[in-house]
């Protein structure tokens, strides 16, 4: 059975929504930023992927933004919005649940996406419902920072001081509380970029979204009128010194030029 993560909603003030941008606009900023996750995703440079991915996720929330408006004037118009869908993200392996609870995050930072999450007896299955465009922006930066994550946590682990003195299972928390430090960190950096955002655009910006996320919640609301809340699931932690490593690499969202993310390798116990 689907049940509903945690999540928070705001109520927005009123005001009228900013001049829709042109859609040609929009297609060269979707493309700028495709390329440069890629180049972040790429480059053996920390300080270069640190200034990609900063750059990609403020366009990001600005593609958002737009393609906000260009709905909601559509929709004024009575001309067709953009469709609401749902896409599946499946976490499987010892690490899921913390992925799961990391990546979900992730998502609602971006203010206008529902997530929904089902258990499977080997994977936790998040659902992404949302504006088709949106949906998409969040898949597209979650298959970036998979790769991200992956690479640098593999560099971290060869490096990290400790890991001789701990049980496979004592390992198995230290990674996975690094990868709660990197993905709760790269939301928090999308979240402060929303508010940003938001308030430099004014009311208008916080109507749009908002009827933007209230499509969304009618979605949700048809699609499945019986949703048990989510309980939070109990999940041992690891070291300080493991989260901080893993917050400091979401800060630099980085790679390192020591791993070749063509042929990653599973991490050693």
């Amino acid at each position: 059975m689907k049940t509903e993560t945690e999540d928070g909603r705001q109520t927005p003030d009123a005001g009228e929504p900013k001049t829709a941008v042109q859609p040609e606009k929009t297609a060269k900023t979707l493309k700028l930023i495709t390329k440069l996750l890629a180049k972040a995703e790429s480059t053996p440079f920390p300080a270069e992927a640190q200034a990609f991915q900063e750059h990609a996720e403020r366009l990001m929330v600005r593609y958002g933004i737009e393609q906000a408006s260009i709905d909601a004037e559509a929709g004024k118009l009575g001309k067709p919005q953009e469709p609401i869908v749902e896409e599946q993200v499946e976490f499987g392996g010892q690490y899921r649940v913390g992925q799961a609870r990391g990546f979900t995050s992730i998502a609602l930072a971006f203010n206008t996406v529902r997530v929904l999450q089902a258990n499977s007896t080997t994977a936790k299955i998040l659902y992404l419902i949302g504006a088709e465009s949106d949906v998409a922006q969040v898949l597209r930066l979650f298959g970036s920072l998979r790769l991200q994550l992956e690479a640098t946590m593999r560099v971290w682990w060869l490096n990290y001081p400790y890991k001789d003195f701990l049980s496979a299972h004592e390992k198995t928390l230290e990674r996975r509380q690094f990868q709660l430090g990197f993905l709760l960190t790269v939301a928090d950096r999308i979240a402060a970029i929303y508010s940003d955002e938001v308030a430099s655009g004014g009311p208008g910006n916080e109507l749009v979204l908002a009827s933007r996320r209230d499509r969304a919640d009618e979605h949700v609301n048809m699609l499945y009128p019986v949703l048990r809340a989510a309980r939070r699931q109990s999940m041992s932690m690891g070291s300080a010194t493991a989260h901080s490593a893993g917050k400091y690499a979401g800060t630099m969202a980085r790679v390192s030029s020591e791993v070749n993310a063509a042929a990653r390798h599973s991490l050693d116990v």
